[in-house]
């Protein structure tokens, strides 16, 4: 009896233990929406009972929504798709963890498959047939992928949680951007209040991010940068409170450190959702995202003009060239004013949010010509905010992509078509005996971190001297002369505001006896 009376205790503590798991998990899914949290205990359930629908649903969905590899979704709706007693709607989430997954051939067959079975009047009907043409768009742009390298900004500006939204000024001396990491403490729901985090340049490296601080008199809310212009003197927020929804404010921007934010006037926010902004280069041109009545469909692109006395002007909708019955945000424009980036699900998406480029026609006086950016930068994820450094070689972007610090992370993209910036460096070659005329002088660079040889160079045999061109990057100068020693020196070449264009070097050759 004692023997089955402890059994019986270790049963009863079990199921109290499941069930307070069950209340954990649904607490994460439904109440707070905390998708990462929920899809960690639906797996944890998942153990005690493999074949539970419901938890074979929730992680799904769990994971669909969360920034991690979506893909990881796909086991748990296959076996829910080959259970009769499933929703038609699992097909058309296993279409969706297909794409993510770039198995776009098995997405739109499962697609199809929802369609076949489902209503008319079903309201997934319309997006699973977008989302077919989103399978196709990114077969074909996938054909042709940009030549571009991903650089991951590391611990310094990344952390396990999402980092998003970045913007950088002219000569990318710093990165401003936000962040879930937490310093700000929970908000009501219980999820943190986005960070709004500054990383600087230093001898062209970012170095560790800090929090900012930024006070609006409408009290506590959500508040995220969504805007700089191209010096990073003016920045644009969307600042949420839980009573009176979402507003942008305007604000200086003056060694690291934010002025009073001023509230941009009723042409620009109005009881529509406004999201966000950016300034052009001069100050004179706002451009936002809104959803207000009498656009093309969802969000749309406007476009304010700086009046004499400092206020805005109406709105006015940058058009069809721009726009699309579907949802438009985050412009950001060019240092030059002749470029419009932003994000948008409508033109030739290959999955959710892409980035696109229109440019500026001074004839038609509108952007024209909305092109999608191209694969890997645009991917079936949502891919919204891009910042353009100012010669156009790099590009900042949020991603989930593998190999990061956790969420979403921020990357500089480096478009290899395009020429960086290159510094000259030159000096003399002397002698520390006081030859003036060392013979058979030679001078090599290596790549430090290939090992490959990047040049040879002769210097003049009458004035000694030598000059070398070199883009950004870390090299070893190697220099032979006849009766010296072999003398072998680092050249760091920098960029971002660390950025010189000349740098003066002399070499001194010691005898070899």
């Amino acid at each position: 009896m004692k023997k089955i009376g402890i059994l019986a205790l270790f049963a009863s503590i079990s199921i109290i233990t499941l069930a307070q798991d069950k209340k954990k998990a649904r607490y994460y899914f439904e109440d707070i929406q905390d998708y990462a949290s929920a899809a960690d205990e639906y797996f944890e359930l998942l153990k005690e009972e493999p074949e539970n629908l419901e938890y074979n649903y929730n992680i799904a969905i769990s994971y669909l929504n969360s920034n991690i590899d979506k893909s990881l979704a796909i086991p748990y709706l296959e076996k829910l798709v080959a259970n009769e007693e499933v929703l038609d709607e699992a097909k058309y989430y296993l279409g969706r963890a297909y794409a993510l997954g770039y198995q776009f051939n098995k997405a739109i067959k499962s697609y199809n498959n929802f369609l076949e079975n489902t209503t008319k009047n079903d309201p997934l009907r319309d997006n699973a047939e977008r989302q077919i043409e989103y399978c196709q768009n990114a077969k074909e742009l996938m054909k042709f992928p940009l030549s571009v390298e991903f650089e991951n900004l590391g611990r310094e500006v990344n952390s396990k949680f999402d980092d998003y939204f970045p913007f950088i000024p002219l000569d990318e001396s710093y990165i401003i951007y936000n962040s879930k990491r937490g310093i700000n403490g929970a908000s009501q729901d219980a999820l943190p209040q986005p960070d709004i985090m500054i990383s600087k340049v230093k001898k062209g490296s970012y170095t560790d991010a800090e929090k900012m601080e930024i006070v609006i008199d409408e009290g506590k809310g959500k508040a995220e940068i969504v805007g700089l212009n191209a010096n990073g003197t003016e920045a644009i927020f969307y600042f949420e409170t839980l009573n009176n929804g979402g507003d942008l404010y305007e604000c200086k921007l003056e060694d690291n450190t934010f002025g009073e934010p001023v509230k941009l006037d009723r042409n620009v926010n109005s009881k529509s959702i406004e999201i966000s902004a950016c300034i052009s280069h001069d100050n004179s041109r706002l451009y936002f995202a809104s959803d207000r009545p009498g656009g093309y469909g969802g969000v749309d692109l406007y476009l304010c003009q700086r009046l004499p006395n400092g206020k805005w002007s109406e709105a006015q909708n940058l058009g069809p060239t721009v726009n699309t019955m579907y949802d438009e945000d985050f412009p950001n424009i060019s240092p030059d004013g002749k470029e419009l980036y932003f994000s948008s699900k409508g033109h030739t998406s290959m999955g959710g949010y892409d980035i696109y480029k229109a440019k500026w026609d001074g004839f038609k006086k509108k952007f024209v010509g909305a092109k999608n950016i191209g694969y890997p930068i645009n991917t079936p994820e949502d891919n919204m905010n891009f910042r353009v450094s100012e010669n156009g070689k790099y590009g900042y972007i949020s991603a989930l992509r593998k190999g990061g610090q956790g969420g979403l992370d921020i990357y500089r993209v480096n478009f290899n078509e395009v020429e960086p910036n290159y510094t000259a460096i030159s000096g003399r070659i002397i002698a520390k005996d006081g030859n003036t005329k060392v013979k058979e002088l030679f001078i090599q660079i290596v790549d430090a971190d290939t090992d490959e040889v990047y040049g040879d160079y002769q210097p003049d045999e009458r004035t000694q001297r030598y000059v070398m061109i070199l883009p950004p990057g870390n090299y070893i100068m190697y220099v032979e002369a006849d009766g010296y020693k072999m003398m072998e020196e680092d050249i760091e070449v920098l960029d971002k505001a660390s950025f010189r264009s000349y740098l003066h070097n002399d070499i001194v050759l010691i005898p070899a006896k």
